[in-house]
């Protein structure tokens, strides 16, 4: 017992440097993770670490001798530290325990087992919010649809402060199934899934040529394999000479943002593809070269394109080589660093906020498309399993490029 508690009191004075800092809110994530160091003596409330450990030992000798069931301390240990850093306010801002840690590095070079939703926590209610299903996966093949919200795995309720048990208890070995109970505001409507865990291996590009020689390209996420996808797809349609190209970010929950920047340099003109500013005011800045898109280029967003889904279509609009069509997007302005800890746990930190080259913050706002144009309430969760003729959003950006090319 004291080995266990005197472990976590020496990553508590490591954390508290990381967990007291300004709070903000699905991740876009820096590629690179920072090793911790030591934090300061004295904590944000003015408690010393000797005062903080005394209290915790004596909590401990209070359960330890008067509660009438089993304490796991392992499993205590591991609520405090998640809870700790929820304090943070801010739902981006997460503890990551050993499994937690290593499932989000597998996920983000694209493999990982589980049923394929990317998540986050609505501030309001603090529920578990799904951003977007992965597509083909599990989850998507349920029918679970971007706005929809987790509400219990397995007949247990999950919240925001326990997301990442939520997590735990929706991953698991391949062909295993759990029950996922989800709400729907759309309809206010409340239901059980039964899904079937699987490999979820994240094919993130995917493109063809549509009438008129107009090429398409989806992006479903920004991992790790994107970018030698996207140029690989990019490539492919520029030898075949098409006219204009739509760029289909809808439902595109985000991801790190070394692969978009990379991305978005290959389409924009010479010069500032975003900017970040960190709790001190310090800027960092991402530019690209002079290569940039000739022919037309469309964008397709909706209220599922977030971060830095956001940063390329920031970019796109403001330097003016493309145009935004669909609805308001999600509203994610912020970056988050990976600190990783001695134990092979880590702590994700809201670290900055992101701005579009004209120094738009687009965080809890989103960016409003040059052409608007909703999709009927009866086809929006079926985005992906519509033909070109039912996507309205698809066929007016068609038509746009055509007026552009003369057609």
């Amino acid at each position: 017992m004291g080995n266990k508690t005197n472990y976590f009191l020496g990553l508590l004075s490591g954390m508290a440097l990381m967990v007291v800092v300004w709070a903000a809110v699905m991740p876009l994530l820096n590629i690179n993770v920072t090793p911790i160091g030591r934090g300061p003596d004295v904590v944000a409330t003015g408690l010393d670490t000797d005062t903080i450990s005394q209290k915790i030992n004596h909590i401990y000798q209070i359960i330890d001798s008067n509660f009438i069931g089993d304490f796991d301390l392992d499993f205590a240990l591991q609520t405090m530290f998640a809870g700790f850093v929820y304090g943070a306010g801010d739902p981006y801002t997460t503890y990551m325990d050993l499994i937690t840690f290593r499932e989000f590095r597998q996920e983000t070079e694209g493999t990982f087992i589980g049923i394929g939703v990317s998540i986050s926590v609505d501030a309001t209610d603090n529920r578990i919010l799904v951003i977007s299903p992965f597509e083909g996966s599990p989850a998507f093949e349920a029918g679970i649809l971007p706005g929809d919200k987790i509400i219990r795995v397995n007949g247990y309720e999950v919240f925001g402060d326990n997301v990442n048990e939520a997590i735990r208890m929706m991953r698991g070995e391949a062909g295993t199934r759990v029950e996922v109970t989800i709400w729907r505001e759309s309809d206010n409507s409340t239901f059980d899934l039964s899904i079937t865990r699987d490999v979820i291996q994240i094919e993130t590009v995917r493109h063809n040529i549509l009438d008129d020689n107009i090429g398409y390209i989806r992006i479903s996420q920004f991992d790790r394999a994107t970018y030698d996808q996207f140029a690989a797809a990019y490539n492919s349609l520029m030898d075949q000479n098409i006219r204009g190209l739509i760029l289909d970010l809808r439902n595109n929950p985000g991801g790190l943002l070394n692969v978009v920047n990379e991305i978005t340099d290959m389409l924009i003109p010479e010069g500032i593809i975003t900017f970040t500013e960190d709790v001190h005011g310090n800027r960092v800045y991402a530019y690209s070269d002079e290569r940039q898109i000739e022919i037309p280029l469309i964008v397709l967003v909706n209220g599922g394109s977030a971060s830095a889904s956001e940063v390329l279509s920031g970019a796109v609009q403001d330097t003016g080589v493309g145009e935004l069509l669909g609805t308001t997007t999600f509203g994610k302005g912020l970056v988050q660093n990976i600190f990783p800890l001695p134990d092979e746990s880590a702590v994700k930190v809201t670290v900055a906020r992101y701005f579009t080259p004209s120094g738009i913050s687009i965080h809890g706002e989103g960016i409003t498309p040059n052409h608007y144009v909703e999709m009927p309430p009866e086809l929006a969760g079926s985005l992906l399993t519509l033909s070109a003729e039912e996507d309205i959003q698809l066929m007016e950006a068609i038509s746009i490029i055509n007026r552009k090319i003369g057609n």
